[in-house]
């Protein structure tokens, strides 16, 4: 019995050695953590849809943009909307050329969530235009204000297709 109940705790302590060894070596293999930002847009039931998308002229749009700050430090964020179009859709690379019809600012530490109600009375009518919500921060060694962008070098930005017809 003794020489089972050797064998029994052997065994055991071998297994405990081999995965604290494979823990151990996961951790260090494991990638460093992405630093990044994120913009979502969420409806007015701070739900990932539906959205309006095709409204009256001077109905009010409601809508929710949510920020977070993973890029590991402080920063001072702006999100731009800008009501564009077709020519001044914002792309991977270029901000929409659109101009800003509502800014809003703060500082998040990291991790740091920011939800910014968004109410909008639309007043042009047109169809195919895009409600863009961009994402930029304050670039202190630039002393700039730079649109925030991924780890492959494409712009943070989400938008809402949309149709405005008259009264």
């Amino acid at each position: 019995m003794k020489k089972y109940t050797q064998t029994i705790l052997t065994l055991l302590m071998i297994g405990l050695a081999v995965a604290t060894g494979t823990l151990l070596v996961s951790v260090w293999l494991l990638p460093p953590p992405e630093h990044t930002a994120v913009i979502a847009m969420l409806n007015e039931d701070m739900e990932a849809g539906p959205y309006p998308t095709n409204v009256t002229q001077y109905s009010n749009i409601s809508l929710n943009i949510e920020v977070y700050n993973y890029l590991g430090v402080v920063q001072y964020f702006y999100v731009r909307t800008k009501l564009a179009n077709q020519t001044t859709m914002a792309n991977a690379t270029t901000p929409s050329s659109a101009s800003i019809i509502l800014q809003s600012d703060r500082i998040l530490a990291h991790g740091e969530r920011w939800v910014i109600p968004i109410e909008l009375n639309m007043t042009t009518t047109g169809t195919n235009f895009r409600l863009t919500f961009e994402l930029w921060h304050y670039n202190p060694s630039q002393d700039d204000i730079i649109w925030v962008r991924n780890q492959r070098g494409e712009g943070l930005w989400v938008h809402l297709p949309l149709n405005v017809t008259g009264p």
